[in-house]
This record gives C-alpha cells, structure tokens and sequence, in this order.
C-alpha cells in the first residue's frame, strides 16, 4: 500500500518506521524542509518529501499534526489530494496547546470537527496510545495481552482498511463505530492510553462519561507534573532508556479506576 505521512513528529516518524517495515510503501512530509527530516525518514527507511508531494499517488494519508493546524492543512489538500485517498487523523486536543477551540469547547466531537475542517471522510486512529507504547509494546498477531487501538469512522470500509494497518504495526484493532462516538476513547477517559487488550479496551469505551472527561484531563496533568521534567524531556525525545516506563500509562489506569500493569516501576 502507498502511505504518506504528514507529520515527523514521534507519532509520525513511529508510524512510518511501523509501515515501511510492513512492507509498505511510504513517504513522510513535514513543514520543515525535507533536509530537515531526512534523518528521521532514513531510519524508518522511508521518503522524506515536500508537503505537495506528499499527497500524490497514495492509497492512505495519515495526518499526525497538533489539531491546531489542522485549519491550515485543509486549506492545501483542498482540490489537491484524490478523493480515493483514505484520510488517518491522530489527534487529540489539548486546550493548554491548541488554544481553546469553540466548536470542541460547546460539545463538537474531535474527529467530527477535523472531518468538518477537511470536508471528507476520515477514520481516527492511532490516537488512543501514547508514542512509547506505539514504539515498543506491539507484539505479532494473536499474542497474549496485545493491546488494542481504537478505531472509528462513518465509512465501514475505510475502518476496515484502518484496521489492518493497526494490526500491521503490531496491535489489535478495535472497530469503534463512528466518530461521534469517538469521544469514548478521547484523553484522558479509560479507553485513552491506559494499553488494554481488546476485551478490556470494549468495557472501557463503554464505561467512558464525556462529563468528566475535561476534569480527568486536570487531574492527569497535576499527577504528571511530580514526575519531573526530566521524564518528559526523555518521553518527548523518542530516545528512551533501558528499564524506562511511561507513567503516564499508569496514571491514566488510576484515575479511571484501572488495574495497575503488573510491570510497572
């Protein structure tokens, strides 16, 4: 499959790693220049491209952007990108980073939002697991305690496709119907990187309350912020340590009532 990424942040450059390494055929893209991310692109063994290329003959876009830009990108794929392409968005919003945004302040679904920015189509996914986790806790198919990422959309076969992208970058792929329901795995409720295999991961969307799901995100960041800068310098830096744990993990499990991980430092 021909796959192109924008974005060469960690979910990006982790999900091109992941797909050329599935024997995919990929390029990623950034607003950098291409100089800029070649390294990135060259360890994931995949095409540092410009922007404009980026969309051309391609089965699959992922956009792994900050949802703030989100506006902007839709204004240069307008009329340029095939309306065959399947669009993969992997956002979440962060008021704290994106600015508050009306729409998603007054109820609007994240995904549905990013789909009414984009006038098309799209399937949310990868969005529900931190970028540790999506670098090191894949496993081959059928291995005991695979975690699941959820997957949403309204078209039944691009969640469908999506679902067998997940499965090649090493997970089970939950087919979480559509998007206005995809508030069930936002941050920080108990389906949002709390790395649940896929029976656990159902209860867990299904147990979400959109209510409280702002007063979790407070909550989460206080906890995270005893952990010290320096556990987010190395998170952020893609470059982790042996023996390093993503804590984070565990405090989204203990504010949603989860069971601690067994592995957990």
């Amino acid at each position: 499959m021909k796959i192109g990424i924008i974005g060469a942040g960690l979910i990006g450059r982790i999900l091109a790693k992941k797909f050329s390494d599935a024997a995919h055929q990929v390029k990623l893209a950034d607003r950098k220049s291409v100089v800029a991310i070649k390294a990135v692109a060259d360890f994931a063994c995949v095409e540092a491209v410009e922007m404009e290329d980026v969309i051309r003959d391609i089965d699959v876009l992922v956009i792994a952007i900050p949802l703030m830009a989100i506006p902007s990108l839709a204004q240069a794929l307008e009329e340029n990108l095939d309306r065959n392409v399947i669009i993969i968005e992997t956002t979440n919003y962060w008021p704290h980073r994106d600015a508050k945004i009306e729409a998603l302040e007054n109820g609007t679904v994240n995904s549905v939002w990013v789909q009414q920015q984009l006038g098309r189509t799209v399937v949310k996914a990868f969005s529900n697991i931190g970028a540790y986790s999506l670098l090191v806790e894949g496993k081959p198919k059928n291995s005991e305690g695979r975690i699941a990422i959820a997957v949403s959309a309204d078209v039944q076969n691009e969640i469908d496709l999506v679902m067998g992208l997940v499965d090649d970058a090493g997970f089970d792929a939950l087919d979480a119907g559509p998007l206005q329901d995809s508030w069930r795995q936002q941050a920080c409720g108990p389906a949002y990187c709390t790395d649940l295999p896929i029976d656990q991961l159902i209860k867990a969307r299904q147990s979400a309350v959109r209510q409280t799901l702002v007063e979790k995100q407070e909550r989460s960041f206080s906890i995270m912020k005893d952990l010290g800068q320096e556990f987010f310098d190395i998170l952020v830096s893609g470059k982790y340590p042996a023996g390093f744990v993503d804590h984070a993990v565990d405090i989204n499990r203990s504010i949603n009532g989860l069971p601690p991980r067994t592995h957990s430092k």
